[in-house]
């Protein structure tokens, strides 16, 4: 790739980067630039859409993580998001034609938007208000990006290096503002509480010393100050970072991964979150065990990446004093979850929520009178009774999207509160609840077909194909802990690995037709007469 590509690339990324921290800031002088340089990145899209979906990925970094209104990030980020698709599918029509271009994309517009169509039809004769329903569809459209992402990308390794860079910068953003945040406001130290006038004040070690009824010491979790801290790009990042780290020949590129990787694990530690640590471990795990007896040669750099991590990951737990707490955590998922899990299974059916019943948000199944049960796990599992209820009720076509139940959740101080939501943190039993038995064979596409793909060369296949399976692998098992599927983020990375994939498929079509500005073969507005394959997969 030439030099004036490189520097393009990298700027477009660096300017994307620095338009979404500035974003992050309260309204003044820096918050109003970010929106002046978000028009430009419009206006830059507009002129060359690659440059824009580079640019995209990071400026996602500003997203609210489930935004009930649109701001001015939200705004930015769909008009640019808007040019992106807009000028590369017009570029794409003029170069393959109308014709073309439906066959390419045809049956995931097909299946995917008739699948809409018919869940508002479900939806509408359960009464889910209209608003309701398009909030709960919204965030699945984003998977659309795989259109302008698969015209742009091609089958350039090039263009795949700096597909992941602009989604590496993605994670290091959201990473590293996740541990910044937590140092920068001493969420770190511990503190005791002390009941004053009846409201719990939090104190110093010192004052604790001197007051007996003082309780602690006690961590402040960030996901309760930031809805970023359980995003799934922090597994992902933990993951992909040592796969890259571990396939890459190039040194500089597998440093910068590696460090990345820890950065996450780092940020992964601090949110206490259990599911998210074991998502990322068990990905590594497998993928480890098969690079390990897979490919020889790639042993000592297996061995090596899980022992730093494992070091890393000791080292930071015990120097920043959260031994306890995940001891604490991980014993309370051990006291709760297998009496559960020992349970019946044919009990999930017998207690149905409605609306105007009180729902009980315990386990059946009593802990000993010294265990404390856990509130996250019990609820979970009452999450999941109502949503296997209401799919039995209509397991066919499900409830519609938007449908909401009643959920008992626990603040911080140890009260509650109940609320009407519309989700469920176990995404293929939310697919049954809203979609039925379709529902859950549309999320087993759409997750299961980057998986899948070439799936019998597993061994021979380019490191984005592997980058893709581990990625999309990690997206599922967290899926099964966390409402992940609403947020944003979570889509477009499902559509950057769709639209890598039908890119390598369909290469023949796209290649020296879709590829980036600057580069031997770009989009033009005459029709390509002909397209040669050679070995190496790069002559046109």
């Amino acid at each position: 790739m030439s030099q004036p590509v490189c520097v393009k690339n990298s700027m477009a990324i660096t300017a994307a980067a620095l338009i979404a921290i500035l974003f992050m800031l309260d309204p003044g002088v820096l918050f109003y630039t970010a929106i002046i340089g978000s028009a430009l990145l419009v206006l830059t899209a507009i002129l060359s859409p690659w440059l824009g979906l580079l640019a995209l990925f990071p400026m996602a970094f500003a997203l609210h993580p489930a935004p009930t209104s649109l701001g001015a990030q939200e705004i930015a980020f769909a008009a640019l998001l808007m040019a992106v698709f807009l000028s590369a599918l017009i570029k794409l029509l003029r170069t393959l034609g109308f014709r073309s271009v439906l066959r390419l994309f045809a049956a995931p517009l097909l299946i995917g938007l008739g699948f809409l169509v018919l869940n508002l039809v479900v939806a509408m004769y359960h009464h889910v208000p209209m608003a309701d329903w398009i909030r709960g569809v919204v965030p699945f459209l984003f998977i659309y990006a795989l259109i302008p992402i698969c015209a742009l990308v091609g089958r350039e390794e090039n263009n795949n290096r700096w597909l992941g860079a602009s989604v590496g910068t993605l994670i290091l953003l959201t990473a590293g503002y996740i541990v910044f945040y937590y140092f920068y406001h001493g969420l770190w130290q511990p503190y005791w509480t002390l009941q004053v006038n009846g409201e719990m004040v939090k104190i110093p070690y010192e004052e604790a010393l001197r007051n007996v009824n003082a309780q602690g010491p006690m961590r402040d979790r960030i996901t309760m100050v930031l809805a970023q801290a359980t995003d799934a790009i922090l597994p992902l990042g933990m993951v992909l970072g040592y796969v890259v780290g571990t396939l890459t020949p190039d040194r500089r590129v597998a440093w910068i991964s590696g460090l990345i990787s820890l950065l996450c694990t780092a940020a992964v530690l601090i949110t206490f979150t259990r599911s998210m640590l074991i998502s990322a471990l068990l990905v590594i795990g497998l993928f480890a065990l098969y690079t390990f007896f897979a490919h020889k040669h790639l042993r000592l750099k297996v061995v090596s990446g899980i022992v730093i991590q494992a070091l890393f990951s000791l080292v930071f737990i015990f120097a920043t004093g959260m031994q306890d707490v995940w001891l604490g955590r991980m014993n309370s998922l051990a006291n709760t979850a297998l009496p559960i899990a020992t349970s019946s299974i044919a009990s999930m059916g017998e207690n149905r929520t409605q609306p105007d019943a009180a729902a009980p948000v315990v386990s059946e199944s009593k802990p000993a009178a010294n265990e404390k049960q856990d509130f996250n796990v019990s609820s979970r599992v009452q999450e999941y009774k109502i949503a296997w209820s209401m799919f039995q009720d209509h397991p066919a076509l499900g409830n519609g999207i938007g449908i909401k139940h009643e959920m008992r959740w626990e603040r911080p101080g140890g009260d509650s509160f109940t609320e009407s939501v519309g989700y469920i943190h176990n995404w293929p039993l939310y697919m049954l609840m809203v979609g039925g038995i379709l529902g859950l064979l549309m999320y087993i596409t759409v997750l299961g077909a980057p998986v899948l793909y070439r799936f019998t060369t597993l061994k021979s296949d380019p490191v984005h194909l592997s980058v893709i399976r581990t990625a999309v692998i990690t997206l599922a098992i967290y899926g099964l802990f966390f409402a992940v599927f609403r947020l944003i983020s979570f889509n477009l990375l499902l559509a950057a690995a769709w639209g890598v994939m039908l890119a390598h498929k369909h290469s023949n079509q796209i290649m020296g037709t879709a590829l980036p500005d600057g580069h031997p073969a770009s989009l033009s507005n005459t029709r390509p007469v002909m397209v040669v394959k050679d070995t190496r997969e790069t002559s046109v």
